[in-house]
């Protein structure tokens, strides 16, 4: 009998055999659902996170139009942002925020949607903070990094990331400012 024959019985013996499918299943599926999983997870803790920058930025901008903020700079504006903001991690060494006039009757977006703070060189991006003046139109944006959760997720790993580390959740506002008299 020669070598090939005995392989041959032998792999015969073991096609009839059905003992470890479940293990050969599990092994195919176990991976695809944790992935599913974790990616889930990642989704949602991305929207939470959006929600509430957003969520933040809107209020804080709110006690600016109202004259709740007795006086608006760019820490105290970080400060209640942040404070509105409850699940966002470390928002206030994270985040950065741009206040600036935009001419009303001439609207141009700026090209950037926000500048984010480079945490890798712990470099803060020059950009304005600007008050501005009565009946004038401000555009408020923030940008906040955020740590994934589960960085080596098939979306941790998919999402674009920012200099010095991060992934940037951007929120926009505007509102004009009322007159003091």
């Amino acid at each position: 009998m020669s070598v090939f024959s005995k392989l041959r019985g032998l792999s015969r013996r073991h096609a009839k055999d059905d003992n470890g499918n479940a293990t050969v299943e599990f092994v195919i599926v176990f991976p695809l659902f944790v992935a599913f999983v974790l990616g889930g997870f990642e989704v949602g803790y991305y929207n939470v996170v959006n929600t509430m920058l957003n969520r933040g930025l809107d209020l804080a901008v709110r006690d600016v139009r109202l004259g709740n903020m007795s006086e608006v700079t760019l820490d105290t504006l970080k400060t209640a942002t942040c404070d509105y903001a409850k699940y966002v991690n470390n928002c206030e060494e994270n985040i950065h925020i741009a206040l600036e006039p935009i001419d009303a009757n001439d609207f141009e977006y700026p090209d950037s949607l926000a500048e984010c703070i480079d945490r890798s060189e712990d470099v803060v991006p020059n950009t304005t903070f600007n008050a501005g003046s009565e009946n004038e139109l401000m555009l408020v944006r923030a940008c906040v990094l955020v740590d994934p959760f589960f960085p080596t997720s098939w979306l941790g790993a998919a999402l674009e990331e920012t200099p010095g580390s991060g992934y940037a959740m951007v929120a926009t506002a505007g509102f004009v400012n009322e007159p003091n008299s």
